[in-house]
């Protein structure tokens, strides 16, 4: 059973991680986006992720997808501290030089309505490390997230340097469905005491 599904957004998609995109994946890590990320030394660290991700999506503590654009991988959007009792995740795109902005923004919100609208999701917290691509607090912004917290010296760069961690957070104001009782509908097969023709009883 796959728990981790297709998602098309306007100029791509997001798909779930799978064993023929191991090279592209592997490429992929070799130019890390966050600082002082290094790249992989080892392919078969692709195929642990690969596993570990399907793992974390069936137990919902995890979900991740490729970033396609143009028939291409450019990157990897990930959902991670999923507390399924919180309705809360936080995210993370990690992409190459050539994921424009655009497809960045395109690809969350895809996520977060998947999210949203199958899990009742309600809390999308973004981590922005400082020195990360620049654009992506505003673009965040757009997405509707704000900037919650600062945590100094959060991320850890090398042995002595570290980073600023930028928390966003997006609350989303869909409401959860709430489940029908019996009768609520005009379905005489849900409900025997309804005539069909007259929504009498008997």
């Amino acid at each position: 059973m796959r728990f981790t599904p297709e998602l098309p957004f306007d100029g791509g998609r997001l798909k779930p991680l799978d064993a023929e995109d191991t090279s592209a994946l592997f490429a992929l890590y070799q130019q890390p986006e966050l600082p002082g990320q290094k790249p992989l030394q080892d392919e078969s660290q692709i195929g642990r992720m690969i596993d570990l991700s399907v793992q974390m999506a069936a137990t919902q503590r995890g979900i991740m997808w490729a970033i396609e654009s143009d028939g291409e991988i450019c990157g990897i959007l990930s959902g991670f501290d999923w507390q399924a009792s919180q309705l809360r995740i936080m995210l993370r795109a990690d992409g190459l030089p050539s994921l424009s902005d655009e497809h960045r923004a395109a690809a969350i919100r895809a996520a977060v309505d998947f999210l949203a609208e199958k899990y009742h999701l309600r809390n999308f917290g973004y981590q922005w490390v400082a020195g990360q691509n620049e654009s992506i607090p505003a673009l965040l912004q757009g997405l509707g997230f704000e900037r919650s917290a600062v945590l100094r010296d959060a991320w850890r760069c090398a042995d002595r340097d570290f980073a600023d961690i930028h928390q966003y957070h997006f609350i989303s104001a869909t409401e959860k469905p709430k489940p029908k009782k019996l009768g609520d509908d005009d379905n005489p097969g849900q409900n025997l005491d309804r005539d069909s023709h007259h929504g009498g009883t008997h």
